[in-house]
This record gives structure tokens, C-alpha cells and sequence, in this order.
């Protein structure tokens, strides 16, 4: 049985001495990996070596870290033909070293010539997890602390076995899209939709407007701030929609989940050119094109930039955790092949009707039923190197 590795984002909230040890001891790391990692380039330190082998103002376990850090940045080194040197400060701890405690984190550091423990307080009381404790999401593993614009960070792993396949035999197909994030479809129970499509579009356009606005007063860092706010944003909102389609196929029994192949999906979608019109005659049709040239720059703004990949991985590494498989179908005329008789129609905007045999239905309805049917390709490419980083699960 496998392992899955998944990542908690916690924000901690140190005193004003504890985030001067915190930077100290995260730019001593960072050097002594530098240090470690030349020596490892030129051969003066050996394969074999250990902590007892270099001096660093830190504790023995993070020394141990810092050198198994230091291989692995060595090694990626030899990969690029250069040797890059890190900068950001950031510091590791395994399992062994840190402990939460109720809503404090303790870990060792150096501070006044020897080793001592300090607990910086936690943005959540997060439990420390036993493996086999409900309710808990795993075995803690490593510890990464570090600063992001001017706030205190820590990325906590934690493994939990793979289950086994579900004995379920129901089939899901999922329908992506951005009117409507997500349609699904269980073979022989019917369909449903998932999110909001209209209030993610319109909360999208207002960041975009808020950057737009900044853009023209030069204020660059404001720009990159929003930018962070809107990708988190989406994230939470992608977190909580494949939670949701993930909990709907558990509860309908299903054993195997279908998805669109994505690669090249934004070449799939249809992509309105931008149309330039003569500002000379001002008539009724010159405004007309103007405004259907200022939609589709909107519509594929919009298409280019939503999170489709981030939802499809979020949606396999939950449905991993339950044992239920993952497979990726090719989507070509999906949205046009009719359930019944599988005559090719094009959609009246939503609407759906065949015109062969008359059945009607919402067209990414059809979507989901075709996804639901067609045959598997892969299993979802990625999914598994995605999970690891999908904070917050």
C-alpha cells in the first residue's frame, strides 16, 4: 500500500523576539546549505559525511537536514550545469524535532550559544495527528517555516496510506467549464450542478478592474498583492467545489470518475478575435463591433486564466484518499454528441436539441453523460506530484 503526501498551510504569529530568532536561524540554515552545497560541488566534503564534519549555528537534527538539503540542491546542480546559490530565508524540521501543542508550534533553535525550544502561536488550533485517529489528515512529516510578504509561514506534511479501490461499481463523468464550473453526471442516477458560475465571473472581473486601476498609477506591489489575493481566492473556491463533486460521488456509490483529457482545452475552446473598427464614422454598427470586440477580449481573458487544471487536480487527490479512480476520457464533441441517438448537434447557446431524434436536455449535461460513457484514456496526468502541494486539503 502507497503513500499520500498532503500539505497544511498554517500561518504563525510570533513575538517580536521570537521572529528575530526565526530569521537568524532560517539565514543560518540558508548559508550553511550555500556552504555545504559548494563544498559537495568541489569535492572537499565527502559522501559520507555527517554533522560532525561542519560547524553551523544550529541544532544537530536541522544540521542533518540542512546536509540532506545541500546533496539534493547539489545534485539538481549537476542536472543544470550551474551552481545557483538560495537566498530566501526558510528552514526545515523533521517529524522528530516539532510538536504542536493545542494552537502553539514548538521547535528547537539556537539561540544564546546552545539549543532551546520556543512556541510560536498558530493562526488554528491544529491537532497534532496520530496515524489512525479520525478526523485527522495523516503522520506529520516535515516541517518548512518560512516569511512570505512580511508574514510567517509554515508548511506542514503529513502521509496517510493509500486505500484500497472502492468495491462501488457507479460511473461519474464531469463536465468542466466557467458558466458553469462543474456538471456531473452518475450513470443511471442523473445529473447535477456544482458552483457559481456567475459570481466567480464577476468576482474575477473586479480583480481584474482593481489591477487594471493600479496598473495606471504604477503601484506594482498593490498590483502583485491583488494578483495573490485572487489566486488564493480561487484556490479556497476550487478546494471547496471538488470537495463537494467528491463527497456527491461517495455518496452515490461510485467507483471511477471521468474527466476531460485537458491538454490543449484553451485551443478547444473557441477563441474570438479581437475585431478593430474605424473611429471615423461613429455610426450605430462601428459601436456595435466595438462592444462585441470588447466581449470576446473579456470572454478569452477570462478562458485563458481560469484554474481548470488546479480543480482536476484537486478533485483526483480527494478521490485517490477514497479510493475511487480517476480516469481522463477524450473530450472531442462531447458537448454535441447526442445520449440518445449519437447524432452530432451544435447548442443553441444552453440548449441543447437533436436534431435527429428530438431529445433535448442543457448542453453540458450531455456533456457529463458522454464524459460518463466514453472510454479512459490515462489515469490524470500529474495528479499525483500536484497532491503533495495542495495546501489547505
Amino acid at each position: 500500500m502507497g503513500e499520500q503526501t498532503t500539505t497544511r498551510l498554517v500561518r504563525l504569529y510570533p513575538t517580536p523576539e521570537q521572529a528575530a530568532l526565526l530569521r537568524a536561524h532560517c539565514q543560518d540554515y540558508i548559508a550553511a546549505i550555500n556552504v555545504l552545497t559548494q563544498a559537495i560541488d568541489a569535492g572537499v566534503l565527502p559522501e559520507q559525511a555527517s554533522t560532525k564534519d561542519f560547524t553551523a549555528a544550529l541544532p544537530s537534527a536541522v544540521k542533518n537536514q540542512a546536509l540532506r538539503d545541500a546533496r539534493s540542491v547539489a545534485k539538481s546542480a549537476r542536472a543544470l550545469g550551474r551552481l545557483p546559490r538560495l537566498r530566501k530565508p526558510i528552514c526545515h524540521w523533521n517529524n522528530q524535532n516539532w510538536r504542536l501543542e493545542g494552537d502553539h508550534l514548538a521547535l528547537p533553535v539556537f539561540q544564546d550559544g546552545k539549543v532551546g525550544q520556543i512556541a510560536l502561536r498558530c493562526a488554528l488550533p491544529l491537532p497534532l495527528a496520530q496515524e489512525g485517529t479520525p478526523g485527522t489528515p495523516g503522520t506529520p512529516g516535515l516541517l518548512r517555516v518560512k516569511r512570505k510578504r512580511g508574514k510567517w509561514m509554515a508548511e506542514i506534511t503529513f502521509s496517510s496510506p493509500t486505500l484500497e479501490p472502492t468495491t462501488a461499481q457507479g460511473v461519474m463523468g464531469v463536465d468542466l467549464g466557467i458558466k458553469l464550473p462543474a456538471v456531473v453526471h452518475v450513470i443511471d442516477k442523473g445529473a447535477r450542478f456544482f458552483g457559481n458560475g456567475r459570481e466567480q465571473r464577476f468576482r474575477r472581473r473586479h480583480f481584474f478592474r482593481q489591477r487594471q486601476a493600479l496598473q495606471q498609477t504604477d503601484k506594482i506591489r498593490a498590483v502583485k498583492a491583488r494578483q495573490g489575493k485572487e489566486r488564493r481566492w480561487m484556490r479556497a473556491v476550487n478546494h471547496t467545489l471538488s470537495h463537494r463533486i467528491v463527497s456527491h460521488a461517495q455518496e452515490q456509490g461510485v467507483g471511477v470518475i471521468r474527466l476531460e483529457q485537458l491538454g490543449g482545452i484553451r485551443q478547444r475552446i473557441t477563441q474570438h478575435p479581437p475585431q478593430r473598427t474605424a473611429r471615423t464614422s461613429g455610426g450605430a454598427s462601428d459601436r456595435h463591433a466595438a462592444q462585441r470586440a470588447a466581449t470576446a477580449r473579456k470572454n478569452n481573458r477570462m478562458k485563458n486564466t481560469w484554474a481548470l487544471f488546479q480543480l482536476t487536480t484537486f478533485i483526483t487527490y480527494k478521490a485517490e484518499r477514497l479510493g475511487i479512480r480517476v480516469e481522463a476520457v477524450d473530450p472531442a464533441y462531447t458537448s454535441q454528441t447526442c445520449p440518445a441517438c449519437a447524432a452530432r448537434n451544435k447548442a443553441a447557446d444552453r440548449r441543447y436539441v437533436c436534431a435527429t431524434c428530438g431529445w433535448q436536455g442543457h448542453r453540458d449535461v450531455v456533456g457529463a453523460i458522454n464524459i460518463s460513457r466514453r472510454a479512459p484514456l490515462t489515469p490524470v496526468a500529474g495528479a499525483h506530484g500536484d497532491s503533495a502541494r495542495a495546501t489547505g486539503a
